[in-house]
């Protein structure tokens, strides 16, 4: 009876290990999956290779662990060993995954051409804005500019001297602008920025600073740009809407009035 007992939870111990190996295993097939299928994402190259390098010290670890349990391979160094390549796998994925949410958020926030936010982005934290700011006596402006005769730039000059002009205006805003402000390319040639705790005056002072700024930025072979800017200040009961009408409505007819100048509401 004792020699049944014992070769009966031999077999249990085999049929465990053996089970405890194939989950191993396919988890470790899972994980080169995985691998491949991270390999055919197109995304920037410090990324991928640092999710790639996590799954592969991951798949290790998964290996050595079947391996272990299958040739009995018992042992401090063993041990050692998978604990060592799944904490590393696991930081360096966690590190490559974090990194790939970040990029995945500024490619969908940003403007791909000009890299200063996009449209979708500007209207969300416009709106936040409002709903946090209200109540501050200086809640801010909204600066709407449009570049004066994109279509003729483009026209005479190409579409790509065109997007080198709409770079030009992203990279001079953006540095203009301070870490609080948010500039955003809000379609075509046209450029916000949301003004953050500023009265009217100082508004004011950064929109000819601006315009100097621009105008100095002009390619040797353009003739100067400029820019119509359209200015209003932030009221309590405005909406997203109702704020960049005014602003836009500014703008037009800073257009109207001859181009090149700054009008305010």
């Amino acid at each position: 009876m004792i020699t049944v007992w014992v070769l009966a939870d031999a077999d249990k111990q085999i049929a465990s290990d053996w089970l405890g190996a194939s989950l191993a295993w396919v988890s470790a097939l899972a994980i080169g999956f995985s691998y491949v299928l991270v390999s055919f994402i197109l995304l920037k190259r410090h990324i991928k290779v640092t999710v790639l390098l996590g799954l592969l010290l991951l798949q290790q670890a998964r290996y050595l662990d079947g391996l272990d349990q299958v040739l009995l391979l018992r042992g401090q160094g063993m041990d050692l060993a998978e604990d060592v390549l799944f904490l590393l796998g696991a930081l360096i994925l966690a590190s490559g995954i974090t990194l790939w949410v970040i990029f995945t958020y500024r490619l969908s926030t940003l403007d791909k051409l000009t890299r200063v936010h996009n449209r979708r982005y500007f209207d969300t934290a416009l709106q936040q804005h409002l709903l946090f700011r209200r109540q501050e006596p200086h809640r801010g402006c909204l600066l709407v500019m449009d570049v004066d005769d994109f279509k003729k730039i483009n026209d005479d000059f190409g579409h790509a001297m065109g997007d080198k002009v709409l770079k030009i205006f992203g990279a001079v805003i953006s540095e203009s602008a301070r870490r609080e402000d948010i500039v955003c390319r809000s379609g075509g040639e046209e450029f916000e920025i949301l003004l953050v705790r500023v009265a009217p005056d100082t508004a004011m002072d950064v929109a000819r600073r601006l315009m100097t700024k621009i105008a100095d930025a002009t390619p040797h072979s353009l003739p100067i740009l400029t820019v119509s800017m359209g200015l209003t200040a932030i009221r309590a009961q405005d909406s997203v809407d109702s704020l960049r009408r005014r602003a836009d409505k500014a703008m037009y007819q800073a257009k109207e009035q001859g181009k090149a100048r700054i009008v305010q509401i």
